[in-house]
């Protein structure tokens, strides 16, 4: 993961302290009950993130057409794979 959990609180609460100054919703929950819960909308959105990028890396070292990693091509394959793959799981 790459931010530790404290971190991840922090910018929840700053999440919802932003929205409090732009009159974005009223709170109508416990505030540590949406806290918690953008927190899990984070890690979830970091887990999904994670296996993308394992699945794209595994798919371009499995190509037949062996890329170099950091070249021009290399990295429009990976953003390609990347996107779709990334489509694919949020709209599920």
């Amino acid at each position: 993961m790459r931010y530790s959990k404290a971190r991840i609180r922090y910018l929840s609460k700053r999440i919802i302290e932003k929205c409090k100054e732009e009159n974005a919703f009223d709170i109508i929950a416990n505030e540590s009950l949406l806290v918690n819960n953008i927190m899990d909308t984070i890690e979830g959105y970091f887990s999904i993130e994670d296996e993308v990028y394992e699945k794209v890396m595994e798919s371009l070292e499995n190509r037949k057409k062996k890329l170099i990693p950091g070249s021009a091509e290399w990295e429009i394959a990976f953003n390609k794979a990347y996107e779709t793959e990334m489509g694919k799981r949020l709209l599920k």
